[in-house]
C-alpha cells in the first residue's frame, strides 16, 4: 500500500501525537501512576491509623533481655537446635573483640559444614531466632575431608553480641 506525498506528512504528525502518547501511556505510565494512587492510599491509612500510639514508650536493649550466649556456648547450643540433621559444627571461637565504655563486644566464629540448602536453612534459622545476636559475615568455601579426600561445603559464620560489661564497684 503506496501513501501519496500529500498525506505522510500527516500521518506521521498523527503517529508522534496520538500514537506514540498512546503507547507510552499502556506500557508504563498507567501502572506507576496506579502505583503512585496505592501509595498515596496506605499513607493516608496509616497516617489515620497513628501506628506510633501502638508501639511502647521505651523498648529495652536486646542485651538487657537476653543473657550471655557466645561466651557461655549457648549459641553453640542454639545453633544444633536451628540445624537440620545433616549440618555439623566442626569449629567454635568465642572472644571478646572490644571494651569500651561499659560494653564489651563479643564475637564467635562458627564453621558448620553439610548440604547447601540445609546451611542456608540454618543461617536463615539463626538469624531469625537469635534477637540479642547480629551474623557479621558468612563466607562460603569447599574443601577437602581430610580423610575421605571428598568435597565438603563449609559456612563460616561471625556472629557478634553487645554486652554491658558488670561494674565491679557496684
Amino acid at each position: 500500500m503506496k501513501i501519496s506525498y500529500r498525506y505522510r506528512g500527516l500521518l506521521r504528525l498523527v503517529l508522534l501525537f496520538v500514537v506514540l502518547p498512546g503507547a507510552a501511556w499502556q506500557s508504563s505510565l498507567r501502572g506507576s501512576l496506579a502505583a503512585w494512587r496505592d501509595c498515596r492510599r496506605l499513607d493516608r491509612a496509616v497516617a489515620a491509623a497513628d501506628i506510633r500510639d501502638a508501639l511502647p514508650e521505651r523498648a529495652e536493649p536486646a542485651s538487657a533481655v537476653c543473657p550471655e550466649l557466645i561466651l557461655t556456648g549457648l549459641l553453640l547450643d542454639s545453633v544444633r537446635r536451628c540445624a537440620p540433621p545433616g549440618v555439623r559444627a566442626t569449629d567454635y571461637l568465642p572472644a571478646v573483640t572490644l571494651q569500651e565504655a561499659g560494653i564489651a563486644l563479643h564475637t564467635a566464629q562458627i564453621t558448620l559444614t553439610g548440604t547447601y540448602a540445609d546451611l542456608l536453612q540454618t543461617l536463615h534459622a539463626l538469624e531469625r531466632r537469635l534477637p540479642a545476636c547480629r551474623i557479621g559475615s558468612a563466607t562460603w568455601r569447599t574443601t577437602a575431608h581430610p580423610r575421605t579426600r571428598q568435597r565438603q561445603l563449609r559456612l563460616t559464620l561471625y556472629v557478634q553480641q553487645l554486652q554491658p560489661i558488670a561494674n565491679k564497684y557496684d
